[in-house]
């Protein structure tokens, strides 16, 4: 993914990314489980915070196998 602060991800683009529905991201954005922000009515997402969330996840998941 790209680096760049100043690029967002939609709603959608994390839908496609995770292989789920565009409620599902908005769901998990409103229960603070996925990081991002509001600006109006549309949902946006950095790509290091989504990368970040999805690297302690799996560390997390190494850590309870061993």
């Amino acid at each position: 993914m790209v680096q760049n602060d100043s690029v967002f991800l939609t709603v959608t683009e994390v839908a496609v990314l995770f292989r789920c529905d565009s409620e599902t991201v908005k769901r998990q954005a409103r229960s603070r489980r996925l990081p991002g922000f509001k600006f109006g009515k549309t949902w946006f997402f950095r790509p290091r915070d989504i990368e970040g969330m999805i690297d302690d996840a799996i560390g997390t998941a190494h850590r309870e196998d061993e």
